[in-house]
């Protein structure tokens, strides 16, 4: 697809390198995409046209938020939030 993926943002470290690498790869001029802990510094960091969201249902909301202020279109798995 043409698309550049400029960020990725897991909490896990090794689950966050391994997923950068393999984008890496499949990247036309095979750059790795930035790499975040905190999705908050992510959304400051960087201007995105889309989000999209797989982290675990707690989390859905509040990120889609967040993102949405950020001027970001947001793609969130199901459920859009717990409550």
């Amino acid at each position: 697809a043409n698309i550049e993926v400029t960020a990725l943002c897991d909490p896990d470290q090794h689950q966050l390198a391994e997923a950068a690498a393999l984008l890496a790869q499949r990247a036309p001029l095979h750059k790795a995409p930035k790499q975040y802990a905190d999705y908050r510094k992510l959304l400051a960091d960087n201007k995105l046209d889309i989000v999209l969201i797989g982290s675990p249902d707690h989390w859905h909301a509040l990120q889609a938020i967040d993102a949405l202020k950020a001027g970001a279109h947001v793609y969130v798995q199901k459920p859009i939030s717990v409550d």
